[in-house]
């Protein structure tokens, strides 16, 4: 869930290599440009938040996500997609496509395995310059 928009969830996320995308960004606007192709991630539950305390101080970005296929192969796969900084995509319920990160700034996902049955939880936790935008493609 969105704590921005309780009513919008998570229902998709997607990773793009930094190495393998073109980004043009204009700091301050609410919108990206990212060209690449972005790498699925079967996700079951996912919840994103994002705070800023005071304008023109960094905002705070938190993301959460389960993955409940935990073969070797998915595991492996994940571990390799995620050594590499990048951009995170998250598809949201009401429609919206946001992009998490920028050429400049781009997002470390972390990925731990835990429980019986067995999850790998994928997250990161940062301060950044700027909110989440808008994708669009060019």
């Amino acid at each position: 869930m969105s704590v921005n928009d309780k009513r919008s969830q998570i229902c998709g996320i997607s990773f793009l290599p930094l190495s393998d995308a073109e980004v043009i960004n204009v700091p301050g606007s609410d919108k990206l440009q990212v060209h690449g192709t972005w790498i699925t991630v079967g996700i079951s539950f996912g919840e994103w938040t994002e705070i800023q305390e005071q304008v023109g101080k960094p905002i705070e970005q938190e993301l959460k996500a389960t993955v409940t296929d935990t073969s070797s192969i998915m595991e492996s796969q994940l571990r390799t997609l995620f050594s590499v900084d990048g951009l995170v995509l998250i598809s949201l319920t009401n429609g919206d496509k946001k992009v998490i990160g920028t050429g400049d700034f781009p997002v470390q996902m972390s990925m731990e395995r835990s429980g019986d049955p067995g999850k790998l939880t994928l997250s990161f936790k940062r301060s950044s310059p700027e909110a989440a935008k808008n994708l669009t493609s060019f």
